[in-house]
């Protein structure tokens, strides 16, 4: 049981440092946006993290909401159509 527990700790907190580092991209990304900086690459370095979750997510790698899925989704359409290859 305690085993169990452990392994669903390791579980969340990997799928958190997930998120945590695709929320990251994106903020620093709406950041640089605010103030009209350059923004590619921060934008890039957003497409890369979230394409890299979906790809997880979608593997069964990481256990996602489909909230979650269609959120970083709509986020990488958006930026993507920005960057002009949307």
């Amino acid at each position: 049981m305690d085993e169990n527990i452990v392994e669903l700790n390791i579980a969340i907190g990997g799928i958190s440092k997930e998120l945590l580092d695709v929320q990251k991209a994106l903020d620093n990304y709406r950041e640089k946006q605010k103030r009209k900086e350059a923004i590619d690459e921060e934008a890039i370095t957003f497409v890369e993290k979230a394409d890299l979750v979906i790809q997880k997510a979608e593997r069964g790698e990481l256990e996602l909401t489909e909230d979650q899925v269609r959120r970083i989704k709509s986020n990488l359409v958006k930026i993507l159509k920005r960057l002009g290859k949307g």
